[in-house]
C-alpha cells in the first residue's frame, strides 16, 4: 500500500468511526438505565425492557456497519492518489504531478471542503477540475452522514431519559405506592415503544443507503390495498371522519407492502395534525398509466417556508414538534424513499388552518430499468 493510500485510509477510519462512537455512547446510556431498572422491578419488567435494549444493539450494529459509506466514499482519493502517481512517467509535468499527489495526501475529512489547485497545462487543470467536483460530492455525502447520526443519537436520548427519570421515581416512591408504580411502568413502555418504532424506521433508512432494502415488485391490486388502508385508518380511529373514494379495478406492478407503510405514514400524519372532528379523505384513481392516491386533511395545515423541507430526514415544523403530537421526523423520509423506488413522487398542496392533500403518484407499469441497473 503507498503512502497515500495508508493515510488516506487512516483518516477514512476515523471519519467513519466518529459515527459509530456517537451511537456506542447512546447505547451504553441505554445500558446503563437498564441496569437501574433491573434493581428495582421484578423479573418481568426487566426481560421486557431487555428486548428493547436488543433492538436498539441491532440499530448500533447496523448503523455502525453504514459507517463505512464514508469511507466508501473517501476510497476514490486513493485511486487518484495512485493516478497522479502513475502519471509521472508520462509526458506531464513529474513535479506538478508530485505537488498533486502530496495535496491528495493530506485531504481528510475536515479538509474536504478546501479546493486543491493545481497548475501545470490543460490536462492537469481538467484533472484538479474533476478532483474539487469530487471532493465537494463527498463532502456532501459526509455532512449527511454527520447529521443523520447526529439527529438520531439525539432522538434515542429523548426516551432513554424519560425511562431514566420513571426508572429513578420508581426508586424513590414506586416499590411502596402502587399507583406511582403502574403510573411509572406505563410511561416506560409508551416510551420504548417510541423507541422500537424509531429503531424501525432508522433501520429502514439505512438498508435503503446501503441499497439492501429489498423491494418485491409484483401484479398488485391497488384497488384493494388502498380500500384496506381506508377501512383499517378508519377503524383505529375514532375522533376524526375518515372517508374514501377509489377507483374500481385499479391494478398496479408494485410492492404492496412498502405502498401499503407509505399510505399508512401519510395517514398517521393526517390524523395526527387534524384536530379532533376534522376529517381524512384517501382516494385513488388511475389516469394515463400513473396510480394517483391521495390523503387529504382539514389540519392545520403546513407553513410555505417548510414544504421544500418536509421530506428532510428528522425534520419537523415548530409547530409539530410537541410531545404530543409525535413523530420522529422520518415518516415522511420513508414514504419519499418507497415513492422513488416505485419511480414516483410525492407532490404536497397544503393551506395553514385549511389542511393538506399529499399525493402519491408512480407508473402503473414501472419503466424498464437501463442498462447496467438491476
Amino acid at each position: 500500500m503507498s503512502s497515500a493510500e495508508l493515510r488516506l485510509s487512516k483518516r477514512a477510519s476515523t471519519a467513519g468511526s466518529y459515527i459509530a462512537r456517537s451511537f456506542f455512547r447512546t447505547l451504553m446510556s441505554f445500558l446503563v438505565i437498564d441496569a437501574v431498572v433491573m434493581l428495582c422491578f421484578d423479573g418481568a419488567l426487566w426481560q421486557w425492557l431487555v428486548l428493547s435494549g436488543i433492538e436498539v444493539v441491532l440499530l448500533i450494529a447496523t448503523l455502525w456497519r453504514s459507517s463505512s459509506a464514508v469511507q466508501t466514499v473517501l476510497a476514490p482519493l486513493e485511486t487518484l492518489a495512485d493516478a497522479a502517481e502513475s502519471l509521472k512517467d508520462s509526458s506531464l509535468d513529474a513535479s506538478e504531478l508530485r505537488k498533486l499527489a502530496r495535496k491528495l495526501e493530506r485531504v481528510d475529512a475536515q479538509t474536504l471542503t478546501h479546493h486543491v489547485s493545481v497548475t501545470g497545462g490543460k490536462e492537469l487543470s481538467a484533472l484538479g477540475e474533476s478532483i474539487n467536483a469530487m471532493l465537494e460530492r463527498i463532502d456532501r455525502r459526509y455532512q449527511a452522514q454527520v447529521r443523520f447520526t447526529s439527529d438520531a443519537s439525539h432522538e434515542l436520548r429523548t426516551p432513554i431519559s424519560v425511562i431514566q427519570g420513571y426508572a429513578d421515581l420508581l426508586d424513590r416512591w414506586g416499590k411502596d405506592d402502587p399507583q406511582i408504580r403502574q403510573e411509572a411502568i406505563d410511561a416506560i413502555r409508551q416510551e420504548a415503544a417510541a423507541m422500537g418504532a424509531l429503531v424501525e424506521q432508522l433501520l429502514f433508512l439505512v438498508r435503503g443507503d446501503n441499497e439492501t432494502q429489498k423491494v418485491t415488485m409484483a401484479e398488485t391490486d391497488l384497488t384493494a390495498l388502498v380500500t384496506a388502508v381506508a377501512r383499517e385508518t378508519d377503524m383505529v380511529d375514532t375522533t376524526h371522519q375518515v372517508t374514501g373514494d377509489v377507483q374500481t379495478g385499479v391494478i398496479g406492478i408494485a410492492d404492496a407492502a412498502m405502498v401499503k407503510e407509505c399510505l399508512r405514514v401519510l395517514c398517521d400524519n393526517a390524523l395526527k395534525y387534524t384536530p379532533e372532528g376534522g376529517s381524512v379523505d384517501i382516494s385513488l384513481k388511475a389516469e394515463n398509466g400513473w396510480a394517483k392516491i391521495a390523503v387529504t386533511d382539514t389540519g392545520m395545515g403546513i407553513p410555505e417556508e417548510d414544504l421544500a423541507h418536509i421530506f428532510d430526514r428528522f425534520f419537523r415544523s415548530e409547530q409539530s414538534r410537541s410531545r404530543s403530537t409525535g413523530g420522529t421526523g422520518l415518516g415522511l423520509a420513508i414514504a419519499a424513499w418507497i415513492a422513488a423506488r416505485h419511480a414516483g413522487r410525492i407532490d404536497v398542496t397544503s393551506r395553514v388552518g385549511l389542511g393538506s392533500r399529499f399525493t402519491l403518484t408512480f407508473p402503473l407499469t414501472p419503466p424498464e430499468p437501463e442498462d447496467g441497473e438491476e
